[in-house]
């Protein structure tokens, strides 16, 4: 099974473990007035449910998912199976299109065509990542037990999220350094080990290794975090934004 595909296989753990990109980090890839809003690579929504908690949501959310059992979470916006390299979308028809810990799994150039395609001209894309900040020892440690920081993000997160788009698409870049929002989520040990073997190094292995990743996390969060259920899980969401060429941005 390819490993972009492997995360329908813990859905419902996804769901529950993954993190949900900050507001602040939204705040800087959307446009304050965007009415239509693409939410894609949507997994099981994670970013479509942010959107609609805004104080001021988009009209119009759209979750995109190439993945049923992921899609099938996604609730409260109108939903469309598809990928990056080919969306059902009409030209010129969103204000923005974000995916959340997804470019890595696109065709760069097939995406970047699509997505251009179906923005409005002065319309945005906003690349996000959240995950457990690698740069709190605990946290890099626990992520090293069987395939977990092998996830598909790794080699981006290597070179500090430094994502160039392909050219020739008409989009100017608005964050060339990318944005880091740092935050803390209670979770109990538990927890954390169940969001370790969501990860695609991690799914990627038979039931019964998954399981030995899940003890062995386990154990190694009773040696290095002190005190009882729960703990402060330290985060980061990092944040890129390009604008599309042409008319002023929605906002």
């Amino acid at each position: 099974m390819p490993r972009a595909t492997s995360f329908g296989l813990r859905a419902a753990d996804y769901d529950r473990y993954r993190p949900t990109p900050h507001p602040e980090a939204l705040d800087r890839v959307l446009p304050e007035r965007a009415a239509t809003v693409v939410d894609l690579a949507a997994g099981t929504g994670l970013v479509t449910r942010a959107l609609l908690a805004r104080p001021t949501p988009p009209a119009v959310v759209i979750a995109i998912e190439p993945d049923a059992r992921m899609l099938a979470r996604v609730d409260g916006a109108a939903r469309a199976q598809g990928a990056a390299e080919h969306l059902p979308l009409r030209d010129g028809s969103v204000d923005a299109v974000l995916a959340s810990s997804a470019w890595h799994w696109f065709d760069a150039e097939a995406a970047t065509a699509e997505i251009a395609r179906v923005l409005r001209p002065g319309g945005t894309l906003g690349l996000l990542w959240s995950r457990a900040d690698p740069t709190v020892d605990w946290v890099d440690d626990v992520r090293t037990i069987g395939r977990a920081a092998t996830d598909g993000s790794a080699r981006l997160s290597r070179r500090g999220f430094a994502c160039t788009l392909p050219e020739g698409h008409g989009f100017v870049d608005d964050t060339p350094t990318a944005v880091h929002v740092r935050w803390t989520r209670t979770m109990t040990r538990d927890e954390i080990a169940g969001m370790v073997c969501t990860y695609s190094g991690v799914l990627e292995l038979d039931p019964a290794a998954q399981r030995e990743v899940f003890d062995a996390a386990r154990a190694r969060l009773d040696e290095l975090v002190a005190g009882p259920d729960p703990v402060e899980v330290p985060f980061e969401t990092v944040a890129r934004r390009w604008t599309l060429e042409g008319a002023a941005p929605c906002e």
